[in-house]
């Protein structure tokens, strides 16, 4: 059978499960797929997929449901940890070099990181040319309007999704107004967003920002 990385995007995956697989494994499939898609992000950069993973793996795949699927969303979050913790390895390693992606000072980390998302999100880039260059205007449309004129989408998940860069952007704003350090988790999630596609994409993001919003509330009440 195909694996997720058999596929360009998320919704061809989603359409191949929803089309070849039991309903009452869709869920276990979909776990899966995103597994392999964290067992290549090892592969891809010459490194053995941790042993404790495969075993774990195994032992789950002879559960029944609905614990087979909640498991393995389990051992997913754990590996993405594993996944951030060696990115930040490297990261550290190569700042030896005078070179670090990830730079020292909270200012620096959320400037490098807007910088990033003008580049490789065109919804986030769509929101800074809006706050920069047009919502000062006394005949400045609406944040809505301006996406479905100026990007021609029409569909309520995609203008969530521009909504919600909107509110990332002034939640980074504010982390950066205030030199407060952004959590290292919270730095790669955002910097990946623009490679999230599918259904999970704004349940994603909304709980990022609503994270990022909680992060702010005790220097609001300060």
């Amino acid at each position: 059978m195909k694996t997720r990385n058999d596929f360009r995007n998320q919704e061809d995956w989603l359409a191949f499960v929803h089309e070849t697989v039991a309903t009452d494994d869709i869920p276990f499939t979909l776990a899966m797929g995103l597994t392999e898609m964290y067992r290549q992000f090892y592969e891809l950069r010459s490194q053995p997929f941790p042993e404790r993973f495969s075993s774990e793996i195994e032992r789950i795949t002879e559960l029944t449901e609905p614990a087979r699927t909640r498991e393995l969303q389990i051992l997913n979050d754990t590996i993405m940890g594993d996944m951030i913790q060696f990115l930040f390895t490297a990261a550290a390693g190569s700042a030896t070099g005078g070179n670090s992606p990830y730079p020292g000072t909270p200012r620096e980390v959320i400037d490098q990181l807007l910088e990033h998302l003008r580049t490789k999100n065109p919804y986030f880039a769509l929101w800074a040319d809006y706050k920069d260059k047009v919502s000062g205007r006394d005949d400045a449309p609406e944040w809505r309007e301006y996406v479905v004129r100026t990007m021609g989408v029409g569909e309520d998940r995609e203008i969530e999704f521009a909504h919600l860069m909107s509110e990332l952007g002034r939640c980074l704003d504010l982390y950066h107004q205030r030199e407060m350090a952004l959590p290292k988790h919270f730095y790669f999630q955002i910097w990946f967003l623009y490679r999230t596609h599918g259904p999970e994409r704004n349940p994603m993001t909304r709980a990022l920002v609503q994270e990022l919003v909680e992060g702010l509330e005790p220097c609001a009440s300060a």
